[in-house]
């Protein structure tokens, strides 16, 4: 059980620094929907809490950093466009 924890911390940390990267690095800032906007901000709460799952506790606090890091960076992009 402890390697899909793992494997869901990891895809789910990927997820939320790929998408947003890609949403507001391919797009116009003044373009981006709600719907992505919202998206990636939901993201890395997801990835948060599987993130905080995981058994490994360097692994579990690293992978949970990242993803409130994530999820902190691209609230201010969301607050600075809209």
């Amino acid at each position: 059980m402890q390697p899909k924890q793992t494997r869901n911390g990891i895809t789910f940390t990927l997820l939320s620094i790929l998408y947003p990267l890609y949403v507001f690095t391919t797009k116009n800032p003044a373009t981006v929907s709600t719907t992505s906007l919202v998206l990636a901000l939901f993201l890395p709460v997801v990835g948060t809490i599987f993130a905080l799952n995981i058994p490994e506790p360097k692994m579990k606090w690293t992978l949970a950093a990242l993803n409130l890091g994530m999820f902190i960076l691209f609230l201010y992009y969301t607050i600075a466009l809209r």
